[in-house]
């Protein structure tokens, strides 16, 4: 059986390792990033994702996406290489 390698981008993680909520705690913000980040890579590494779509248009038109949380993460795979190219938080356009 072939398993996946999920990459994050350097830029990716920059940014959700800055991420801050003005309604919680910062600690309760990084356990919100934590279940975000484990449930991106149990979707993201299952074969079948059936709730990913093409990015037809934009900045990130040709690439994948799924949102999770409301969060958008945008990839590409590379044979069982996935890597995680952009994530946009709710709002962010």
């Amino acid at each position: 059986m072939n398993s996946r390698v999920l990459v994050w981008s350097p830029a990716v993680r920059n940014k959700l390792a800055r991420f801050r909520s003005d309604h919680f705690s910062p600690e309760e913000t990084f356990d919100f990033i934590s279940q975000f980040i484990l449930e991106t890579e149990a979707v993201l590494s299952n074969p079948v994702l059936s709730k990913a779509y093409t990015e037809e248009g934009g900045t990130y038109a040709g690439l994948s996406r799924i949102v999770i949380k409301r969060f958008r993460v945008y990839f590409e795979q590379h044979e069982n290489k996935i890597v995680i190219v952009a994530v946009l938080f709710p709002g962010e356009k």
